[in-house]
């Protein structure tokens, strides 16, 4: 068996040379990641030192496609620390992907081929605008396409925004001292391992964001501001929870019209902020709205009303009668909840067609049970511009099943709007919330990046991702249970072995879509 040895680097990121963390221990005090961009033909006996030892030579699965490559295993867990049961999985990594030489090693190759936007300028080229949009190209791919006109693989991260704890606030204060340089700093940083933008939950800083665009108009951070449009209407118009529970929220949505008024006057107020600016990639409209569960059907809980005079329930109560139905079953809620996403997303998409034709919607960052219901999707498919989808729980894409689904159902391109894994044993955070998986080591974490968005950039509908999350969380985060998310450290120092393999899918991602779909 050859053993495969090349020198190990520290990489350079705006002027920074990144070495290990400080806040993580690991085996070698002078580990540091190995440079994983090969130069020459992989050879399919061979093993690069620095990585796990892979498997034999298979056909990659879940897919359509079945690319050859040899597994790496990676354990994870949907435990919290401390762990008591690891589940090993076959993981695929660039490096020991058959027939794939990356072409962009470095961020001199990156940037020649891309612009502010991180867009594809040496290929195709759509209609410009000026806004972002989604166009479907003739080969079936979907693609965001920037203000310019080139086609944007979307990678950002989610909830760039102030830490909380004593020492996330000293850390800020050394490193950077002022909000203009820790966002220019930010997006140097992010833009030289291949993200370009912000995702949701960046509270107080999307002003900031702007003035920074503003100011760096070469070096933009896009934003896809998120707001609570369901909380919103609940306080604004004095209504009660249908029932009493918060968790019949979208039962408000059936008062129609005046859900049609609030949005209309809603989305006049809070994007205001956001009209015409063209480094606005979208916005999202709510989180996760409960349109089931995977314990609790919405029919059900609407049936379950005990005033019988609750809007809610006799709107369930009708939709029984109709069916000639007496018992829920799964396709009776999934039409039912499909119902509640009609009216739901209606109003959303009539507002901002009259406010801002031009600002793409984003949907609600359907989890868990919602984002396989075909009725669900379908509505959002109708009225957002793309069907955004915070995927968990699952270690590898669906791609032959509701990734395929998702195509036919919307219509529309899916962007992943999170994403994440948390190292458990070499973080000095105590790990104990937070839907990511739980994985052993910041390695892991770096790997499983590479598995995951390897998967979506086989699927023609996927149009790019979100990570969650720009920073580690820390202090009283989560309710004194913070977990290590973030790209960054509580000290603003980026993780070097994650960074290294982010950098590396995010470089390529280009032309990884040719090798996928060639």
């Amino acid at each position: 068996m050859k053993i495969k040895s090349f020198y190990i680097t520290a990489f350079l990121v705006s002027g920074t040379i990144f070495t290990s963390c400080t806040d993580y221990e690991v085996k070698d005090p002078n580990f540091m990641p190995p440079d994983v961009v090969l130069n020459e033909d992989p050879k399919y006996n061979e093993i690069i030192e620095g990585l796990p030892e892979p498997g034999k030579m298979q056909a990659y699965k879940p897919s359509l496609i079945g690319k050859p490559y040899r597994p790496i295993t990676v354990n994870y867990s949907n435990e919290f620390k401390p762990v008591s049961r690891w589940t090993p999985a076959d993981t695929r990594v660039v490096a020991y992907m058959a027939d794939y030489e990356p072409q962009v090693l470095t961020e001199e190759d990156y940037k020649a081929i891309t612009n502010k936007y991180g867009s594809l300028t040496t290929g195709v080229k759509f209609e410009a605008t000026g806004r972002f949009h989604v166009a479907k190209g003739v080969d079936g791919r979907w693609w965001i396409v920037d203000p310019e006109g080139y086609p944007r693989y979307e990678r950002s991260v989610t909830s760039v925004r102030y830490g909380k704890s004593e020492r996330n606030r000293a850390a800020w204060m050394e490193r950077f001292g002022s909000d203009e340089n820790w966002l220019a700093t930010s997006q140097a940083e992010l833009a030289s391992i291949g993200f370009h933008g912000t995702g949701a939950f960046c509270t107080d800083t999307y002003e900031k964001i702007q003035a920074h665009n503003t100011a760096h108009p070469d070096a933009p951070m896009t934003l896809a501001p998120s707001f609570g449009f369901l909380s919103k209407f609940k306080s604004t118009n004095g209504y009660e929870y249908p029932g009493g529970k918060s968790e019949n929220l979208l039962g408000l949505v059936l008062n129609e019209e005046a859900w049609m008024t609030f949005c209309k006057n809603y989305v006049e107020e809070a994007l205001a902020p956001y009209k015409g600016d063209p480094n606005v990639l979208g916005f999202f409209s709510d989180n996760e709205i409960n349109f089931s569960t995977q314990g609790s059907n919405i029919l059900d809980q609407f049936l379950a009303i005990a005033d019988v005079n609750d809007l809610a329930r006799k709107t369930a109560d009708a939709f029984m009668e109709e069916k000639g139905a007496d018992k829920v079953t799964t396709a009776l809620n999934t039409e039912f909840a499909g119902r509640l996403a009609e009216i739901y997303y209606k109003g959303v998409r009539e507002a901002i067609d009259a406010f801002d034709p031009g600002m793409m919607y984003l949907g609600t960052r359907l989890h868990g049970t919602p984002k396989y219901m075909k009725n669900v999707v379908e509505a959002c498919g109708k009225y957002c511009d793309i069907v955004s989808i915070n995927y968990y729980s699952r270690w590898s894409p669906e791609l032959d099943t509701y990734v395929k689904d998702w195509d036919t159902w919307a219509g529309k391109p899916f962007l992943v709007t999170e994403f994440y894994t948390k190292g458990v044993e070499d973080s000095d955070l105590n790990n104990g919330s937070g839907a990511g998986f739980s994985v052993p080591r910041q390695e892991d974490r770096a790997y499983a990046y590479q598995h995951f968005t390897l998967g979506l950039l086989e699927a023609k509908n996927c149009v790019g991702w979100h990570w969650f999350k720009y920073q580690d969380d820390d202090g009283s985060d989560n309710g004194g249970k913070p977990a290590n998310k973030g790209v960054y450290d509580n000290y603003y120092k980026m993780y070097p072995y994650l960074a290294k393999f982010m950098q590396e899918v995010n470089y390529n991602v280009y032309n990884l879509v040719d090798f996928f779909d060639n």
